[in-house]
């Protein structure tokens, strides 16, 4: 029983990136107290962290790619499975949407690109969507 009690006092600054992260650092406790922690979080939250994310500032430089929205990670992450068996057949509407959202001037040779790639986008069966849209848009 001594062991959850002992763990009870050790806080991570686990509230994330943004300004109220900042803002109470700045103090010089960043792992203050659980108080700090709901304040900062909070902070994070009531100001939105959707600008910081997906440009990379305000101290989030985090998983996502500064030079995507995360309107790409979203996609990717809904349409994890019908991506995969577009790539594998070099051609379908997921393909199409991701280079509209990318940019992309020539769509088959984009499609053509994802499907070369195929095994290492989709590495493994657990892979990540945050993993396939990074090497997704790599291949842009």
């Amino acid at each position: 029983m001594m062991v959850p009690v002992a763990y009870a006092g050790v806080l991570k600054n686990n509230v994330g990136c943004g300004i109220g992260t900042l803002l109470f650092e700045s103090v010089g406790r960043p792992n203050g107290g659980w108080i700090l922690q709901i304040t900062a979080n909070w902070t994070n939250s009531t100001l939105s962290n959707t600008f910081s994310m997906t440009t990379g500032t305000i101290n989030c430089g985090g998983h996502i790619n500064k030079a995507v929205s995360i309107e790409v990670y979203e996609f990717v992450t809904a349409n994890m499975d019908d991506l995969a068996k577009d790539i594998a057949m070099g051609h379908g509407d997921t393909i199409n949407s991701l280079g509209t959202m990318l940019a992309v001037n020539d769509v088959d040779a984009f499609a053509n690109k994802l499907q070369v790639n195929l095994s290492d986008i989709f590495s493994n069966a657990e892979v990540l969507s945050d993993t396939v849209a990074t090497k997704i848009v790599a291949l842009s």
